[in-house]
This record gives structure tokens, sequence and C-alpha cells, in this order.
């Protein structure tokens, strides 16, 4: 877009954070896009009229819902991999990571690692395969270097406007305030954060494919499902319910809307270590309000989490200077970040065309001969 465009855009958009608007989309999350007759109430609004600011937003490309999975429930483990490219290869690096699958989010990555940030969900007893996967692409040169973080789900942060304020349509960042608080904050790590008990599958395959479609649009109706998984809309609603519902497969619905103009803004994520398990613990138990957290989760086995932040540009070195702070206060020992590229990201759904007779398949061959064909081509 040009200059012009990307100012309209801003004054058009900051005209949708109108306090309605915004306690709707503070209510979604909570109610879900299946409930807008609860969620007006809580508003003291018509449900109509509720459906129809929801539809306006999601129509102008303000607004998306996707559905939260308990991927644990799936069988999947949530690794973060983040790999540095042999300089010029970019490219490579990307066909790389696609080419072992199990990836939902892939997008460039800048500063201390210059290359490729990955999201995985992969099958538990698939966690070697990974690793050698990886080292082998080191072998053979294709990458320079990665780390590789094994995870909790990640606690999807719900739009929060008590920062924003309506009147002058601006944001405050209260960061003293966030320190303070956090340094009063329970202890007690939240259950979101918890290592899962089981990573047993609870699905079979018409069950994934009316998952994979939530994940895509949380909004999508019966009638679009059974087109899908190929039976009637009766059909889709009884597995809804009994078995989506029931055993508990949808943790709650992400609500994506940019709290502020992506053209003015930084997303990035950190990987933050703390001084104990009470600390972290702290620290995740003030992210849940806050507009500068996207999503964030627990590293499995260390006291570290990774958060991913979305701030305006002039707020960002506050953003670190607080980080610092939590340092001397001996709340945070260390962290370190990349700069993710919005404009090259790539998400995709669970990984349902790896699922055959109930059950997830690898083939680690395969993935590995692709990987050496790759690094010959380039």
């Amino acid at each position: 877009m040009s200059r012009l465009e990307d100012f309209e855009w801003m004054l058009n958009y900051m005209k949708t954070l109108n306090p309605t608007n915004a306690k709707i989309l503070e209510g979604l999350s909570k109610y879900g896009p299946r409930n807008i007759s609860s969620l007006a109430k809580s508003i003291g609004l018509p449900p109509t009229t509720v459906a129809f600011r929801i539809k306006k937003l999601v129509k102008e490309g303000y607004l998306k819902i996707k559905a939260k999975l308990d991927y644990s429930k799936l069988g999947l483990m949530r690794a973060v991999v983040i790999a540095e490219t042999v300089p010029g290869f970019e490219e490579r690096l990307r066909r790389i990571i696609e080419n072992f699958g199990y990836w939902t989010y892939i997008t460039k990555c800048y500063g201390k690692f210059n290359g490729f940030y990955n999201i995985l969900a992969l099958p538990e007893e698939d966690k070697k395969e990974l690793e050698a996967y990886l080292n082998e692409a080191l072998n053979l040169k294709v990458l320079s270097s990665y780390v590789l973080f094994w995870v909790t789900d990640l606690c999807e942060v719900a739009p929060n406007f008590d920062w924003f304020s309506s009147e002058k349509k601006e944001w405050r960042f209260l960061w003293q305030h966030w320190i303070d608080e956090l340094l009063q904050a329970s202890q007690e790590l939240p259950p979101g954060l918890k290592n899962p008990e089981t990573y047993s599958i609870n699905v079979d395959e018409a069950d994934l494919l009316i998952l994979k479609e939530l994940e895509k649009n949380g909004t999508a109706e019966f009638t679009r499902l059974a087109k899908v998984v190929n039976t009637t809309p009766q059909s889709v609603r009884y597995r809804y319910f009994k078995h989506v519902v029931k055993r508990n497969l949808i943790t709650g619905y992400e609500v994506s809307i940019f709290p502020y103009p992506i053209q003015v803004s930084d997303m990035c994520s950190f990987i933050i270590d703390f001084e104990s398990k009470e600390k972290l613990a702290q620290f995740s138990n003030t992210l849940q309000h806050k507009p500068f957290v996207l999503s964030y989760a627990k590293v499995l086995g260390q006291n570290s989490l990774v958060v991913h932040t979305y701030t305006p540009k002039l707020e960002f070195p506050k953003f670190i200077d607080s980080l610092s702070r939590l340092t001397r206060e001996n709340v945070v020992t260390n962290f370190f970040y990349v700069t993710l590229d919005i404009s090259s990201s790539k998400r995709q759904t669970v990984s349902y065309e790896f699922f055959k007779e109930n059950a997830w398949t690898c083939n680690q061959r395969e993935s590995l001969e692709k990987l050496k064909n790759i690094g010959i081509q380039y």
C-alpha cells in the first residue's frame, strides 16, 4: 500500500475500536462465536446487533476467529524451532522446514537468528525424528544453526482494551503499573502452562477434519463442515457436541485482531529465562490481559517462557527496559528475541493428512531423502 492508503487504513481501523466493539471482542474469547446470546446478554446488547458487528469486522478484514485446539488430546506435542539460514539461501531453508511436515506456523525472523521461526505440532513419539532431521540439515550445511524448544500448548491472549482510551483513540502503555502488578502476582503456575499428563489420541479422522476446519474459521456452520466430512449436518452436529465439546478438544477461540496498525508495530518472539518456577508463574499470571502479548507457552522442563509480543515501535524500547528492570529485581535471569516478519508468515492447520487409521504417521526416511535432494538442488 502507498503511504496515503496506509494512513486511510489506519484511520478506518481506529474507528472500529469503539467501546461497543471493544466489549464484543473481549467477550468473544470467553463465550465463543457459537454462543452469541450469552455474549450479547453479558454486555447488554441485542444478539442481532452483536452478530451484525462481528460479521462486519470479519468482512472488513479486521477480525478472524479460529478455534484453539488441545493438541495434547490429539496426541501431538508443540515445538518451537528457530533456524539460522546460510546467507543467500533463505528459500532453501523454508523448503527444508516445510519438508518435515507437522508445522503450523513459519515466518522469516531477524536479530539473534536470521532465518526462519517455526512452530510445530508433531506426534510425541517423533521427538527424536525431528532432532535427527535438524541435525542432518546441519551436517549437510543447509542451515547454519538452530535452537529447539519443546513447549506446552500456546496460551492465546484475548483482546483487551483496559489500556486504550476510546475518547482519545490512543493506547497508554503502563509499563510501571505492569511491573508493580507482576511483583505482587500469584506464584501458582496457570493451568494452561502445566505439562500435559499424556499425549493420547482422542479423535478419529472425521473429528480431525472438523477440527482443522474450525482452526481456519471458528464460525464455520455445520452445513459447511458436513461437506468437508462428507456426511449430514445432523451427524456433524452430533460429533461436535458429543466428541469435540464433551472431550474438551477445543480450549477456546483465538480472536485475531491487531490492537494497533501493523505498519507502525513490531512482532517478536522472546525466550525468557526465570530465577525460579515461582518467578515464571508471577510473570505468566500478568499476561492474559495485556495488549502487548499475543500468546505464550512454557518450555518443558525449564523455567523459561516463549512469549510472542506485538508492540508499537515507539513502545518496544520501553518493553526491553521493563525486562531489564525485572532482571534487576531477580525475576528474569536472561532473555533474547527475534523479530518476526509478518508479511512472510504462513499458517496451516493441524496436519490431518498424516493421520491414517486413527494413528499418526511419520516417514523419516522419505523426509531425509527429500532433505538431501533439496541440498543438492542448491
